[in-house]
């Protein structure tokens, strides 16, 4: 458990560490190489993702319903009640310039549509939620304050890695870091459905700047 603690403590360190690094424009985005850390982990603990949660649900179809529901209902919330909020707070609107070409551009939106769901919703899920937010619990415990401070901190990690929209996008992504956390702890560490509920949210948010609207 000693050296178990002491491995999670030095790949927890690395995890600001590049994501300073990309915020200084000394890498790209910190994704691969903490995906990375995150398989070498595993394979030397001799553990998988599915053990982390990337095992088959209970039933597909439930969870996709679910899925759906909850992605549209969180991004109307977050659209019309958080961002406006968020706004108020820092006084900044959330960054969404590299976003400008996407309105109107159907090609684009098929493109992003399907990064959306690879490298957001499912690599970003497998990243946070799966490895960081149970190796956060190797250190801190599985119990429950150990579970809760592993995902505050997680969320606050996954929200800096969105540093490029903006301090509305950090808060705004922290909130949505908590969402996805609590999905996954409902689903009793599975994966899938905050993986389908964060594909469901980015794609709708997609459809909707392709449409030319901006929250």
């Amino acid at each position: 458990m000693r050296e178990s603690r002491w491995c999670a403590v030095l790949e927890l360190l690395f995890v600001p560490l590049a994501i300073g690094l990309h915020a200084a424009g000394m890498i790209g985005k910190p994704k691969l190489p903490l995906l990375l850390l995150g398989w070498l982990s595993m394979w030397l603990r001799r553990t998988g993702w599915r053990q982390l949660g990337l095992a088959r649900p209970a039933s597909w179809p439930r969870t996709a319903v679910l899925a759906v529901v909850i992605g549209v209902v969180y991004n109307l919330l977050d659209i019309f009640v958080l961002l406006p909020l968020i706004h108020r707070l820092t006084g900044e609107p959330l960054r969404l310039e590299a976003f400008d070409s996407l309105r109107g551009n159907v090609g684009m939106l098929a493109l992003l549509i399907l990064a959306a769901w690879v490298s957001a919703a499912l690599v970003e899920e497998m990243l946070y939620r799966g490895y960081l937010l149970n190796r956060a619990t190797d250190l801190f415990g599985r119990s429950v304050p150990g579970w809760m401070l592993s995902v505050v901190l997680v969320s606050i990690v996954f929200a800096f890695a969105h540093h490029s929209q903006g301090p509305s996008g950090v808060i705004d992504n922290a909130i949505a870091g908590l969402l996805f956390a609590g999905l996954y702890l409902a689903s009793r560490r599975n994966l899938w459905l905050p993986i389908m509920v964060h594909g469901v949210v980015d794609t709708s948010s997609l459809v909707l700047l392709y449409a030319g609207f901006k929250p």
